[in-house]
């Protein structure tokens, strides 16, 4: 049963997800922080802000207090800083050796028994809409990556072998049935399968597709060999 909360492209319903393993003492990292949002649903000034866009930070730093310019992968942290790794919506934008070097700097950052919580799209019909898209990534390959699967075979070395996946909910995006039916000359045709799907409908017939995923990584401080 899809929670049709997740039906959307809105970023809030995933940002919900962090309240969880979130305290009011907690360090937090917002990596590709744009106007704050994230940080702005929290109602926290604190947070580390982390862009890559000049102008996103001459406006976040009238707001909040750590704010940092840098490009990825590169983090300008001390080791085990943060009890939370906060990206949404970044690493699709990474060619995969910046994004195998920006998920070793998260795990550099990270302290034992922190949280790195990753939201992104997956490949689906308007992924490539954007031109700044490089690549869409499946949760697979950083659980493979982070977490310890004796038979997997890589093609590089683990980032770590210690953390445990806690969550993975999909982000979703309802199909319309008829879009493919409009291209015929048939009006007859497409008046009755219009009708037919629009009782369908009422009976509460929908098709949805996955089009991204918020996944939720912990790091455990017992090192698997």
């Amino acid at each position: 049963m899809i929670d049709s909360k997740y039906i959307t492209h809105n970023r809030e319903p995933f940002y919900e997800i962090v309240n969880k393993y979130i305290d009011n003492d907690s360090c937090v990292l917002d990596i590709g922080a744009g106007d704050g949002s994230f940080s702005k649903y929290f109602k926290r000034d604190d947070f580390y802000l982390y862009d890559g866009n000049i102008n996103n930070i001459d406006i976040l730093k009238k707001k909040y207090k750590n704010v940092y310019y840098g490009k990825l992968p590169n983090l300008p942290f001390e080791n085990t800083f943060f009890d939370i790794i906060h990206c949404s919506h970044v690493i699709e934008h990474l060619y995969p050796e910046e994004l195998y070097e920006t998920l070793k700097e998260m795990d550099r950052c990270l302290k034992n028994n922190g949280y790195i919580i990753i939201s992104t799209p997956l490949l689906w019909y308007g992924f490539y809409d954007d031109l700044s898209h490089v690549k869409p990534y499946n949760p697979e390959v950083l659980l493979k990556y982070f977490c310890y699967f004796p038979d997997t075979i890589l093609t590089r070395e683990h980032i770590s072998k210690n953390y445990i996946k806690k969550e993975l909910i999909y982000r979703y995006r309802e199909v319309d049935l008829l879009e493919n039916i409009y291209n015929t000359k048939n009006n007859f045709l497409i008046a009755i399968i219009i009708k037919i799907m629009n009782f369908l409908y009422r009976l509460g017939l929908r098709k949805y597709i996955k089009i991204g995923y918020t996944i939720v990584i912990q790091k455990n401080n017992i090192e698997k060999k």
